[in-house]
Order: C-alpha cells, then sequence, then structure tokens
C-alpha cells in the first residue's frame, strides 16, 4: 500500500492544477525553454559517452518543452477539461470485451485498435503519463512486447519516444532485446530497420493520431489518418517541443548597423539574403531560437526555415499560383528535419524538400521555390553590402540571443540527437555541405574542399553554374555559368577569372561580365551531410 499515498498526492495535483484559472506567463514558459537548451560545454569524453550524453541532453530538452507546452495548455484551456477528462476514461465493460477480444488467436498489432491504449488526455497535462494504466492497456501491451510480428517495432518506437504511461515499460523492452542499458529510443538504431513487409498501416496511422492526441491536439490535427502522406509516418518522431513551441518570428523589425554596433560582432555568423536590392543579415545566433521566420524582402513574401538539427537555413517564396503561404513550427521530425506546417491547410511540408508531406496539400504537385542565401561572417556581409538592415536582437521574446549559446553542445558535437537511417561515409554526417538545387535536382558541395578550391564548375540537372566559396569559407554563391569557362576565383575581392582572362564581379543577385553581361543566382543554402542522404533520392556530392 505503499504507493497509495503518492498517487493520491499526484491525483491532488492535477486537481489542483485543474482549479487554477491562470495561465504561465509568457516569461515562465521561455525560463523553461532556456535552461532546456542552454548546456555546459562537455569535457572530452570517450565516443560512448558523449552519445549518451547527447542523447540524455535531447531528453532534457523534450521533457522541459513538454512540461511547459501542457502547463501553458492548462492554462489556456480550462473550460475544456473536464469534457476532456471523462472521454479519456475507458468503459470498464466494453474495455473487458475488448481484452476477450484482443487475445484470441496469433496477435498482430495491425489486426487491433492498438488505439485504445490511449487512455488519458490533454486534460490530465503533464501527469497523464503517471495515470494509472488500466487492465486492458497492461494487457495489449504485454501482448505487444511478447508478440514476434515484424509489425510491433513501430509501436514500440513511438511508445518509447513519446511521454506516455507505457514509456518505460517500452524502454525497458528495448534493454532486455538488444541487451544494453540505454537511455533513449534512439540509442537503439537497430529498432528502426523496418521489416521489408511492414508498413505505414491505417490501424498504426489511427494509433500514432490518439497517441499524440493525448497531449497535443493540434499537433495530432495534422496527422489524419485519412489525410494522403508522401513520407513514411513510422519515421515521423516527436521534436521535444508543442506546436510553436520554438516560437517564429513573424514581419520582425529590421534596424541599420549603427543600432547593432553594440551587440552584432564581425564574426557572427549570419545568413545574408538579398531580392530586388532589399539586403537582409539574420544572425544566426537569434533564429536559431526560432528557427523560422516568415517576411517580406524585396516585396516576395517569404519564410526563412531554419532547421538547427540539419544546418541548414532554406529561404523559400511563399506563392504558389495564387496562394501565399506562411509557415509555423509543428514540433514534429522526419529524419531529424524539422516538419513545418502552413497555416492556410495545416498540411505538413518537409522542411528539406519544400514539398507537402502529410494533409490536403499532398498529391498536389506544388513544390516551394529555394531563393537564394548565403552563410557568412557579419563583418564579410556588412562590407559586401552596406546598406543592409539586420534582424533586432528585440524580439519580442526573453531569450539569451548570446553567440554560440543556442544549440551549442549539439552544433559542436559530431552525433546527431534523432534517428538517420542513411549513412553515407563519403563525408561524417554532420559535414557542412553548400547545397545547389535546381528544379528536382540536388548536387552537394562540401565547404572545406569549396574553400580550398575557391570556385567549383559543374552542371546541376541540366544547367551549367559556377559556385563560388565565401571569402570567409563559411559558406557559398552558385551562379549560372552559360558558355562562359572560369579559369581562377578570389572570392576575397569578388572576383572570377574566366579562360579568355576577363574579370567578373561577384555580386549578391548575378556576377557581371566586363561587357555587361549577367549571370543570374541560382538558390542554394547550407547544410549537413545527413539531411542531402536522408532527405534527397538523387542528390549528388561533389567530389572536386
Amino acid at each position: 500500500m505503499r504507493w497509495v499515498l503518492p498517487i493520491l498526492a499526484i491525483m491532488l495535483l492535477i486537481s489542483a492544477c485543474r482549479g487554477s484559472d491562470q495561465a504561465v506567463t509568457q516569461e515562465q514558459v521561455e525560463s523553461v525553454d532556456q535552461r532546456a537548451v542552454e548546456q555546459e560545454q562537455p569535457k572530452a569524453e570517450s565516443g560512448d559517452q558523449q552519445q549518451r550524453r547527447s542523447t540524455e541532453e535531447a531528453e532534457g530538452v523534450r521533457q522541459a518543452d513538454q512540461a511547459v507546452a501542457e502547463t501553458t495548455e492548462q492554462g489556456e484551456q480550462p473550460a475544456r477539461e473536464s469534457e476532456q477528462q471523462e472521454s479519456s476514461q475507458p468503459d470498464p465493460q466494453e474495455t473487458q470485451q475488448q481484452s476477450e477480444a484482443v487475445s484470441d488467436g496469433p496477435f498482430h498489432p495491425d489486426a487491433v485498435e492498438m488505439s485504445e491504449l490511449i487512455y488519458w488526455g490533454p486534460a490530465d497535462g503533464f501527469f497523464g503519463r503517471y495515470v494509472p494504466i488500466p487492465g486492458y492497456g497492461q494487457g495489449l501491451l504485454d501482448q505487444l512486447l511478447t508478440s514476434d510480428s515484424p509489425a510491433i517495432d513501430k509501436y514500440i518506437i513511438d511508445l518509447a519516444a513519446f511521454p506516455s504511461p507505457y514509456w518505460e515499460q517500452a524502454l525497458e523492452y528495448l534493454k532486455a532485446r538488444f541487451g544494453e542499458s540505454l537511455r533513449s529510443v534512439y540509442d537503439f538504431p537497430e529498432i528502426f530497420d523496418f521489416h521489408p513487409d511492414d508498413s505505414a498501416t491505417p490501424a498504426y496511422l489511427r494509433f500514432k493520431q490518439a497517441l499524440f492526441a493525448g497531449q497535443f491536439e493540434d499537433m495530432a490535427e495534422m496527422m489524419d489518418p485519412d489525410a494522403a502522406i508522401a513520407i513514411d509516418a513510422r519515421e515521423i518522431q516527436w521534436g521535444g517541443v508543442r506546436v510553436d513551441g520554438i516560437p517564429p518570428l513573424e514581419f520582425p523589425t529590421q534596424v541599420l548597423p549603427d543600432e547593432a554596433a553594440q551587440w552584432i560582432n564581425d564574426t557572427d555568423v549570419v545568413v545574408g539574403v538579398e531580392i530586388d536590392g532589399d539586403a537582409r543579415a539574420y544572425p544566426i545566433r537569434i533564429i536559431a531560437w526560432h528557427e523560422m521566420v516568415n517576411d517580406t524582402i524585396g516585396g516576395v513574401p517569404v519564410s526563412l526555415a531554419y532547421c538547427t538539427l540539419c544546418g541548414s537555413p532554406i529561404l523559400f517564396d511563399g506563392r504558389i499560383g495564387s496562394e501565399v503561404y506562411r509557415f509555423g513550427t509543428s514540433g514534429l521530425l522526419y529524419r531529424s528535419n524539422k516538419l513545418m506546417y502552413d497555416r492556410n491547410t495545416r498540411t505538413l511540408w518537409n522542411q528539406f524538400s519544400g514539398k507537402p508531406a502529410w494533409g490536403p496539400l499532398v498529391g498536389k504537385d506544388i513544390r516551394l521555390k529555394v531563393l537564394p542565401v548565403v552563410v557568412t561572417t557579419w563583418g564579410d556581409w556588412h562590407s559586401r553590402n552596406p546598406d543592409t538592415t539586420l534582424l533586432s536582437i528585440n524580439t519580442g521574446f526573453v531569450r539569451d540571443y548570446g553567440p554560440g549559446v543556442a544549440y551549442r553542445d549539439y552544433f559542436n558535437s559530431p552525433l546527431t540527437w534523432f534517428n538517420v537511417p542513411v549513412s553515407d561515409d563519403r563525408l561524417a554526417q554532420k559535414d557542412n555541405v553548400y547545397a545547389v538545387r535546381v528544379g528536382e535536382a540536388l548536387t552537394a558541395y562540401p565547404i572545406a574542399l569549396l574553400a580550398e578550391r575557391a570556385f567549383a564548375q559543374d552542371e546541376v540537372g541540366g544547367l551549367s553554374i559556377v559556385v563560388v566559396a565565401t571569402a570567409n569559407g563559411e559558406g557559398g554563391r552558385s551562379y549560372e555559368s552559360g558558355d562562359v569557362q572560369f579559369h581562377s576565383a578570389d572570392p576575397a575581392s569578388d572576383t572570377l577569372i574566366d579562360s579568355d582572362g576577363a574579370v567578373w564581379t561577384i555580386r549578391e543577385d548575378s556576377l557581371l561580365g566586363p561587357d555587361g553581361e549577367v549571370l543570374r543566382r541560382v538558390g542554394g543554402h547550407n547544410a549537413y551531410w545527413f539531411a542531402i542522404t536522408n532527405q534527397v533520392d538523387n542528390g549528388q556530392l561533389w567530389e572536386g
């Protein structure tokens, strides 16, 4: 009976939380977010120790943001909690009948409604994962964990990756099955090697939506099991935050360089953008906390979608036909790449491909246009673009925007936090590349090699191009090359020399020839190598 008092204490605390009519403050939310991400620089460790520590950090971030999300939801939606609480409780008679049905014959999870495992709801808040498991739920879980069906792995992954009352049992199952005592499902990459006969069945999609709906109804609404889906739902995982829990910046204030002189450093890395003469810089130290900027540059509605986990700041033109799409952060990941969502239809989009991934727009043959950006230092960008503006540090959010604070340990580690099934050892997983896109074609240029060679002349998707390194070796710029053959480049002086000895000037929007010839800029951006191999089917690697 020793467990009775703790359970009663938990239930009283749940009741107290529900009785409060005060939402948490912005400062409380941001304080938890900030503590979750800010970690001390690790000391020298072995590979195994570093892997475990990175996994623990990821779990800590996820748990902290989970607590913030659920506490916020309790404050914002008190009127709905009673109804949700009642609907989340299983009917005893129905439970007994279902239990008897499940017990008949060999167990196959896709042949039963595994969504019946979910007996809690958003009204239970953070403590939903501690509400005692009913007999039917435990019986269903026991059959799952003892089944030899190849279909069980996708269910076990979700139960071990998403906070729920079953999390601990799912993790203990993994430890016993693989003979290792690790702390996260992502420490067991073998579980993600799905059997070739397995798939994301309709029953599984219903289960996945129900699991996420137990915490985040708005997130689950974007996981409609009846909607079209273009990616493998088994590989969609929770990123540790609620919908827009990493808050996008909406048309943020831009300031002149003199106004930012007290806080910006010449060595700060920025994403530089220029459209129709409108030059802007977005410091990584700021946008790493937000991962999405909806803006208008040079009259063009754009979204700067920055996936910190895959190192890819991608600028999308928000216009498709007569529609203009603005985006938020879903809180979901696919192969360690963020899934964003549009606010028009709430379709999930793949941030790396710019294509709809799950929802009403899948199958509509649409894709966002990738616009050119350059990753460089503020000093380099400002010297090349003296009339530029700069994203203001006064974003309206309380964050530590100091250099190198956000995701410090992740950026400094060779390890990933989430599962990335494809590995190509021509480069390390988190080597930086410059990705050039022409239609469906993509070629990755290792930034270190590009900096060493200064430029690369190539063909991507049938288009002749030239890629020029930045003077500081942080990124690159890509341009059409037409029938011009280039002989050498000097990024420091913004010049290219063609085979006839003519000097071409490197500009943000184009290359300018000696007789006024113009070769236009081509879309490209930085990324980690694993993002190329895991998000693109036909990506190419330039090897010099």
